[in-house]
């Protein structure tokens, strides 16, 4: 994850490995940007046809990316004791966050790390296991308890949030980004790591193995979604998740199977693709300014989100453009200043500002 921006001496880590996955994970927080400046302001918008399509496409596949980089943060770090305090630190954050940002992902983050840290010992065959009985845990719990608990759809809001009972569910199981079945990218990218998916041979059929499985989920969603839904027409607009056309479909909510399986592949396809284009000097000289802006990821995070409500939106409420547009510039146009800051803040601290805090207070 962001943890692991640069990782730990104590790892045997190649340069190249590193540069990889940091370039992974600009690209993850930069799609994320994206994806959330799309939900806030052009939520339910479909023209321009072609930016809506690049929206669905980036849509549950940017955060996925982001959680599987966790995973393989916590194997290369190593250290227990420090991923845990990053944890705690990360808990605290995320939840005084959610106050202003109900999509936050870093108080589910926490939760990742620290069953990531119980789970440190398992080998990639059982922490691939554990991956799948994520998913399998998600749909026992799909088919037996109301997904659509505490939501409030056409506000996208999750009005229970705040009580015990509403917490536990969100967090578990009904959330933006609950344990079940998000867990399965988090053990994804454990195994990864233990895998060793650096090495050449390995990276190069997990890319071709994430092809092959992202070509299956997809012609399995394409045939599945288009069954009909035979519930009665007042579950069909209460409990819309349900559907066949939602609950196999690639989007995020509800995270189905094959959302599962399509996102995972896509994470593992990206990762894999950044460590075989950066082993090549050439091309890590090329995307060294990637590599800088990946290592601050958490300030981006952060910072994206004051910047929508306090900067883009206020501008935008002034304008006619289309809401997919006004929200695609302004993702642009935050993809550029973050590169840019990063690159010069790196010429003078060794860290990312919220890096550097997270450094002194957690090891």
């Amino acid at each position: 994850s962001m943890l692991s921006a640069t990782a730990s001496s104590g790892v045997a880590a190649t340069r190249s490995r590193v540069v990889g996955y940091d370039v992974a994970r600009c690209l993850a927080i930069l799609s994320m940007v994206f994806v959330n400046f799309e939900v806030v302001m052009a939520f339910g918008a479909s023209k321009p046809a072609w930016l809506r399509t690049i929206a669905s496409a980036f849509s549950g596949n940017a955060s996925a990316l982001f959680v599987t980089l966790a995973g393989v943060g916590i194997v290369l770090l190593g250290r227990r004791d420090v991923i845990l305090k990053r944890a705690l630190l990360l808990l605290f954050v995320g939840y005084a966050w959610s106050v202003l940002w109900s999509g936050d992902i870093l108080h589910y983050y926490a939760f990742y790390l620290a069953i990531g840290v119980l789970c440190m010992g398992l080998s990639a065959r059982w922490l691939w296991l554990g991956a799948g009985l994520s998913i399998v845990g998600f749909v026992v719990l799909f088919e037996s308890c109301d997904y659509g608990a505490g939501w409030q759809w056409l506000r996208l809001e999750y009005s229970t949030f705040w009580t015990l009972g509403g917490q536990a569910r969100n967090l578990i199981f009904n959330g933006w980004h609950p344990l079940l079945p998000w867990l399965g990218f988090l053990f994804a990218g454990m195994a990864l790591a233990k895998g060793r998916i650096n090495e050449p041979r390995r990276r190069r059929v997990a890319l071709v193995a994430s092809v092959v499985v992202y070509g299956a989920a997809w012609i399995a969603s394409h045939y599945l979604t288009q069954m009909e839904d035979t519930r009665p027409i007042r579950l069909q607009f209460s409990q819309w998740f349900a559907a066949p056309k939602h609950f196999w479909g690639m989007s995020s909510l509800p995270p189905g199977p094959l959302y599962m399986l399509s996102a995972g592949a896509v994470a593992v396809f990206v990762i894999a693709l950044c460590l075989e284009l950066t082993a090549r000097p050439v091309v890590a000289r090329l995307v060294r300014a990637l590599v800088i802006t990946g290592q601050l990821a958490l300030t981006f995070y952060l910072v994206h989100v004051l910047i929508l409500f306090f900067l883009v939106m206020p501008l935008a409420e002034d304008g006619d453009l289309p809401p997919l547009e006004v929200s695609a510039w302004a993702a642009l146009g935050f993809g550029v200043f973050a590169i840019v800051f990063a690159n010069v803040w790196r010429r003078f601290f060794a860290r990312g500002p919220l890096e550097w805090v997270m450094r002194k207070l957690c090891g």
